[in-house]
């Protein structure tokens, strides 16, 4: 059986809404401006799948008629290359889904990181709440004790999603879907640290790009700075055990470490998230883990400098509830 992303050793007690989410405009007016521009990106949107190879449209096609068959007459299916999108929803709600935040999170991951676009289907479950997940998980893959929000197995390329909990983990296992044809070698600390940014996110108007946004796994980042349990970002991205006891805060760290990178208030004082991401495909085979990439990207600084200088940054942010 595939394995499973971010899977968790006990069933989570039930989550509030919406631990994580995606907004995609800062406020009302962008918004409207943005609904004014929805006629062309639709128009966009059909010419991408009007360019689709044939052969990957028919697979795209065929992996929805064995899903339908699977998951019967209760859950409809949509296709739309390279995602396979289908749950217990509205056929109306699975397109909303997919318009509003799988096609823009995609595209804007595009154009931000991924050069090589995805050469098979994607299958996107979104099902709306715990039951329902959890009935359609063991069911279809056998799946118990899993995360209340949702997983990713790559082996089938498919998100299995309580979309209940809002959008946010969706771009998170959306963002290790999309990975895996772009680099399926990036190590965890990186892979999981750019997907945990995506779990609350900025998505531009334009799709040019997704920024990440503080969210609630910064107070045990902070805890654990004042109280000097924090490792160093070295240790972090040499250890080949991420998912270990400490498992939470390597996420945390990864994360704001990702953010700390995209925001330019490091100290190159600019965005080199995407410049760090290319440096460490590129250079995989001598450099696995990424460090000389990091070294590279941070020449003017030791190690124990940009320790200090990340942390000082980390402890300067706000959580979302206290601004």
């Amino acid at each position: 059986m595939a394995l499973s992303r971010w899977a968790k050793p006990s069933v989570e007690p039930t989550p509030k809404q919406n631990h994580a989410h995606v907004v995609m405009f800062a406020d009302r007016s962008e918004a409207t401006e943005a609904a004014a521009a929805t006629t062309g990106q639709e128009a966009g949107a059909r010419n991408e799948t009007r360019a689709v190879d044939p052969q990957f449209a028919a697979a795209c096609r065929q992996t929805a008629e064995q899903l339908a068959a699977q998951l019967g007459s209760a859950c409809p299916v949509i296709v739309h290359p390279p995602f396979v999108v289908a749950g217990n929803l509205s056929e109306a709600e699975l397109e909303r889904w997919r318009r509003q935040t799988i096609g823009p999170a995609a595209r804007a991951m595009a154009q931000s990181y991924f050069s090589k676009p995805p050469d098979r289907p994607i299958t996107v479950l979104l099902f709306s709440g715990e039951e329902s997940y959890n009935h359609y998980a063991k069911t279809l893959f056998g799946d118990e004790q899993i995360s209340v929000y949702g997983y990713y197995k790559p082996n089938l390329r498919t998100l299995v999603m309580n979309i209940g909990t809002g959008g946010g983990t969706l771009v998170h296992e959306l963002t290790h879907a999309l990975i895996d044809f772009d680099f399926p070698d990036v190590p965890d600390w990186f892979n999981e640290g750019l997907a945990s940014l995506h779990e609350q996110c900025s998505i531009r108007r334009d799709q040019s790009g997704i920024d990440g946004l503080e969210n609630w796994r910064l107070r045990g980042l902070q805890d654990a700075i004042r109280n000097g349990r924090l490792r160093s970002l070295e240790t972090l991205i040499h250890d080949d055990h991420f998912r270990g006891a400490e498992v939470g805060l390597n996420y945390a760290q990864a994360r704001y470490f990702c953010l700390y990178m995209q925001r330019g208030e490091n100290p190159r004082g600019m965005d080199v998230l995407g410049e760090f991401y290319r440096r460490l495909r590129s250079g995989h085979r001598e450099d696995p883990r990424g460090a000389a990439a990091l070294r590279q990207t941070f020449p003017d600084q030791s190690w124990a400098e940009l320790d200090a200088a990340f942390q000082r940054w980390v402890l300067e942010l706000s959580a979302p509830n206290e601004r």
